[in-house]
């Protein structure tokens, strides 16, 4: 076999392993998203600082 005749399964092979590498990532972040309940990072960058603010003011 030729390389020119290789070449489109080389393609297809690495196009399949593309698309399922972003599926598993997908899928793991979205099980992570859920865990957090979407966007539960954000809110607790959020309330540590509105905490150390009321601190400071009290102080």
């Amino acid at each position: 076999m030729n390389t020119d005749e290789l070449f489109p399964l080389y393609v297809i092979i690495s196009v399949v392993v593309f698309l399922f590498f972003m599926f598993f990532l997908f899928i793991q972040l979205y099980l992570k998203a859920k865990k957090e309940n979407v966007g539960g990072c954000c809110r607790t960058e959020v309330k540590p600082t509105l905490k150390q603010k009321k601190n400071n003011n009290h102080h």
